[in-house]
């Protein structure tokens, strides 16, 4: 079961490199044993790829970081380290048990203009390191709202932006990501309304995502399982 959840974890961080490079123009391939760019990754936050098999081969010509899902792989000329938290929540699993916390007069929406897109950018770069993007749409370009299976959503509190998440919904999973709150409003449960808002796209089938260790906690709470912890393969 573990390797099988490990599996559709990979498959969902595989999906959503996908959506990230056809946002930005790069190719991307996934032969359902390796998922990898070529040429050099388009942005420092996306892998060079993500293995979809214990046993797949990674050729020496992949850009950047290679996700190594099951953490059973040496590559010659790499670094490699631990890095998130493999986890998995069942699909129609009842979420948090008992009733969630609510926060008062908190509303998510989902992003449907490219306005929407730049506010739902410098929001997740600023809730994650403090930090506006380089430059507008470095990550996420006009028209991301409109890449098949992704939805991007925001989250504000009396008009102010406080959080996002976003959904990739493959068919066998619905990876969740970019679940980033504004210090000024964690601890409050923003995160985990953000992350059942984002399992709502698509309920049906299981919800994977990459934990951080600040975000173990919170998933836990909401019924996610940690199935593993993939590797990092760093070019040095």
């Amino acid at each position: 079961m573990t390797a099988d959840a490990i599996a559709l974890c990979a498959h969902g961080e595989a999906a959503w490199h996908a959506v990230g490079y056809a946002a930005l123009g790069a190719a991307w391939a996934d032969d359902g044993v390796l998922a990898r760019g070529f040429g050099e990754t388009p942005h420092p936050f996306l892998l060079g790829a993500v293995t979809l098999a214990p046993d797949a081969a990674v050729p020496g010509d992949v850009p950047g970081i290679v996700c190594d899902s099951f953490a059973r792989l040496r590559l010659p000329g790499r670094r490699a380290e631990p890095t998130g938290f493999w986890m998995i929540r069942d699909a129609g699993h009842p979420g948090h048990p008992g009733r969630p916390p609510s926060v008062p007069g908190l509303v998510i929406r989902r992003v449907e203009t490219d306005d929407d897109v730049g506010w739902f950018e410098n929001l997740a770069f600023l809730a994650v390191d403090g930090r506006p993007p380089g430059r507008p749409g470095e990550l996420h370009p006009p028209g991301s709202q409109r890449l098949p299976g992704l939805t991007l959503l925001t989250a504000e509190i009396d008009g102010e932006g406080v959080g996002t998440a976003l959904s990739v919904a493959t068919g066998r999973v619905n990876e969740i990501g970019a679940v980033a709150v504004m210090p000024a409003h964690r601890g409050r449960g923003v995160a985990g309304a953000l992350t059942e808002a984002a399992i709502a796209v698509e309920p049906g089938v299981p919800a994977v995502l990459s934990a951080t260790p600040a975000g173990r906690g919170v998933y836990r709470r909401l019924g996610f399982t940690e199935v593993g912890r993939p590797l990092h393969h760093h070019p040095v």
